[in-house]
C-alpha cells in the first residue's frame, strides 16, 4: 500500500505532490502555485514584478497641414427627398374622389351646373366646359350608376394599360364624347346642356372589351355574359335611341362617340402588345 506525501500547507495527502522550485517544500494541486502557500523562498518584488518587454508602435511624424488631409472624412446623412407623385394614387381613384366630391358641392352649389357643365350656345365662351363636364352628374342615381362602373372596369384598365395609358384613355374618351355631343347638339338646334363621365366610361369599356375579351360581367348586375356581348347591346341601344336623346334627356351621341375612342385605343394597345418581345 502506497503512502502519499502530505502538503506542507494544508496536510493533505498526494500521491503526486508538487514540488516547488522556490521553496523546495511539497504541495498538493491546489497549493502548488507559490502565492498559494506563501511561499518565503522568493523576494516578493522579483517575482510579482517581472518587466515585460511590450513592442511598441513607431510614431510618425505628420507634416504640417497633412493632418486635415488623411483624417476620415464623414458624409453627413442626406434624407432622401420625397418626390409627391399624384399618379402614385392610381388616376382611377383620382377620377373617383373627383367626381365623389364635386357632386357632393353640385349639391349646395346648383348654380355650378351654368358655369361647369357643357352647353352647345356658352361652351366657346367657357372651353373648360370641354372637360368640366366630365365630372358633373345630374342627380345621385346618374353619380352612383358612373361611379360603381368606373370603379370596378376603370381599376382593371389601369392595371392593364397602366396609368399614362389609363389617363389618355379616359380623358380623350370623355372629350371625344363631349365634341360628339355637341356635332349632334348642332344638328337637331339642341341648346340642352350635357354632364357626366359616360362617355369616358364606355371608351374605359371599349378598350377593355379589346384587350380583355374574357372578361365577363353582369348585365343589368345580374345576367352574366361576355364585355363584348354587353357592350355591343349597350351600343346597338345607344344607336338605336339617338334620335330621341332630346326627349329621353340621355346624351346618347357622347356615349358612341366615347365608344369610338376606347375602340380606336384597344386595338393599337393590342397591336402593341404582339410587338413586343415579351
Amino acid at each position: 500500500m502506497k503512502v502519499g506525501t502530505k502538503c506542507d500547507f494544508c496536510g493533505k495527502e498526494e500521491y503526486l505532490p508538487f514540488e516547488c522550485r522556490y521553496c523546495g517544500g511539497k504541495f498538493c494541486a491546489e497549493h502548488r502555485l507559490p502565492e498559494a502557500h506563501n511561499c518565503e523562498g522568493i523576494i516578493t518584488d522579483e517575482y510579482w514584478n517581472v518587466p515585460v518587454k511590450v513592442k511598441k508602435k513607431p510614431k510618425v511624424k505628420i507634416p504640417v497641414g497633412e493632418s486635415e488631409r488623411i483624417k476620415p472624412k464623414i458624409r453627413p446623412k442626406i434624407k432622401p427627398k420625397i418626390k409627391f407623385n399624384i399618379a402614385t394614387y392610381g388616376y382611377n381613384n383620382i377620377f373617383l374622389g373627383i367626381i365623389t366630391l364635386v357632386f357632393f358641392i353640385s349639391l349646395i352649389f346648383r348654380s355650378s351646373f351654368y358655369i361647369f357643365a357643357l352647353f352647345p350656345d356658352r361652351f366657346i365662351e367657357m372651353p373648360w366646359q370641354l372637360i368640366t363636364s366630365i365630372f358633373f352628374h345630374m342627380d345621385f342615381g346618374h353619380y352612383l350608376v358612373n361611379a360603381i362602373v368606373l370603379l370596378f372596369f376603370g381599376g382593371e384598365l389601369e392595371r392593364r394599360v397602366g396609368g399614362k395609358n389609363y389617363l389618355k384613355i379616359f380623358l380623350l374618351s370623355g372629350l371625344a364624347g363631349n365634341i360628339g355631343y355637341l356635332a349632334f347638339a348642332f344638328l337637331t338646334g339642341s341648346s340642352s346642356g350635357a354632364l357626366g363621365a359616360s362617355g369616358a366610361i364606355y371608351g374605359v369599356m371599349g378598350t377593355l372589351a379589346i384587350i380583355a375579351p374574357e372578361i365577363r360581367v353582369l348585365f343589368f348586375f345580374f345576367i352574366p355574359m361576355s364585355i363584348r356581348v354587353a357592350l355591343l347591346i349597350f351600343a346597338a341601344y345607344d344607336l338605336f335611341m339617338l334620335p330621341l336623346s332630346n326627349v329621353t334627356g340621355v346624351a346618347h351621341a357622347a356615349h358612341l362617340a366615347g365608344l369610338v375612342i376606347g375602340l380606336y385605343y384597344g386595338k393599337k394597345l393590342k397591336v402593341l402588345r404582339k410587338r413586343w418581345p415579351w
